[in-house]
């Protein structure tokens, strides 16, 4: 049997009505708490005024930082830090999609230590405990609510580059995932950040540094997303549906957690940077020919795989159960109309080499994936999924 370790320092309410416990769970963790949210959608839809309400009610001061932006930058989170000071939070509540829970933890690390937050770029930098984080996600997809990093968008010289943070103190302490709260979302983001939900599971499932336990969850989320994240798209309303989506979610994250992505995360965030397209659309644009690429030569899960994408895989030689399992993927991604009418216009060959020669620096995800690649392998394939 495989050694492993397992973290997970979160305490997480899980079902409808769950949102009624941020007051009291909050109060335990601070008497101060800056909510912090996205532009408009949590006030528009009254669930930021249920959150203050419910806070006050347990007796804890709320303030509110509002307007974070996808991809949150770093001088979003600076305002959020220099409100967070001024008022003297003790805790901070993030509540909305994968944003600002991300802004959230930005906020917490630098509220409780000194310098900037491009000091904490990276791994384990963090020195002291940020302030407790509880997690509202209002959205199925990041899993931010349960996993140790925080994705923002750092401008460095003319360029603006997506930074991650990875450290265990960037857990948050209590997670509401209500499924009730997803119910507004429209198909184009429910699509959107399910595919991103959907990529966790299936890179967790394929890492290097996964084992039996995050391949439990891992396949359990793939299976959920496969089947009920189309109908979370023709029947919105649905909570039945959402509760499963959401609960795929949480269940991917989970697995990142224990185990990091491999490349279709590491080689997307220059499209978002760049191209200017969104996180899910693109993982969607890598997701086939990065798991050709790491699949066509094999791999042990390969037929339990096809079985969590509900085909029948027996009987199959290598080859043809790698076609399987990359055809259903791509119909899969078709299915979610994720890519349909979008325009990009031909990236020339230099600038597609520029993204390659960055993903060789990620020495961590180039380790991680199943089938080691070099700087052509990494360079056809941002062709495959960009010309």
């Amino acid at each position: 049997m495989q050694n492993f370790q397992f973290y997970l320092p979160t305490k997480v309410y899980f079902g409808q009505k769950v949102l009624e416990n941020v007051g009291k769970e909050t109060k335990i963790l601070g008497k101060k708490a800056l909510i912090v949210t996205g532009k408009s959608s949590a006030r528009k839809t009254g669930l930021l005024q249920r959150v203050e309400k419910s806070l006050k009610r347990a007796e804890v001061e709320t303030f509110i930082f509002e307007g974070v932006e996808a991809n949150p930058s770093v001088e979003t989170i600076n305002k959020g830090t220099k409100l967070a000071k001024e008022k003297k939070c003790e805790v901070i509540v993030g509540l909305g999609g994968g944003s600002p829970l991300d802004a959230a933890k930005g906020i917490a690390i630098l509220s409780a230590n000194p310098g900037l937050l491009v000091d904490y770029f990276g791994r384990n930098r963090i020195k002291k405990n940020p302030l407790p984080v509880v997690a509202i996600p209002t959205t199925a997809g990041t899993g931010s609510e349960v996993t140790p990093y925080a994705v923002f968008t750092h401008r460095e010289n003319r360029s603006i580059r997506k930074k991650i943070i990875a450290d265990s103190s960037l857990f948050p302490k209590i997670v509401l995932a209500d499924p009730e709260l997803t119910l507004s979302l429209p198909a184009s983001i429910t699509a959107d950040t399910g595919i991103d939900a959907f990529s966790h599971a299936l890179e967790s499932y394929l890492s290097n540094r996964s084992y039996p336990l995050s391949d439990t969850l891992a396949s359990e989320a793939m299976k959920l997303l496969f089947n009920y994240l189309p109908k979370a798209m023709e029947n919105p309303k649905e909570i039945n549906i959402r509760s499963h989506v959401l609960y795929a979610s949480l269940l991917a994250g989970m697995a990142i957690a224990q185990t990091g992505t491999i490349l279709v995360h590491a080689m997307s965030y220059r499209l978002t940077t760049d191209l200017g397209l969104s996180h899910g659309k693109a993982c969607a644009l890598l997701l086939p020919s990065i798991c050709e690429f790491s699949l066509k030569e094999g791999h042990p899960k390969l037929t339990l795989l096809g079985q969590c994408l509900g085909e029948n895989m027996e009987n199959m030689t290598t080859k043809k159960a790698a076609e399987k399992v990359l055809t259903t993927i791509k119909d899969f991604v078709h299915q979610l109309a994720l890519l349909q009418d979008l325009k990009i216009e031909k990236i020339k060959e230099g600038t597609i080499e520029d993204f390659a020669q960055e993903i060789m620096q990620d020495k961590r995800k180039l380790a991680n994936n199943p089938r080691q690649a070099t700087l052509e392998d990494v360079i056809g394939m941002y062709k495959k999924a960009l010309w």
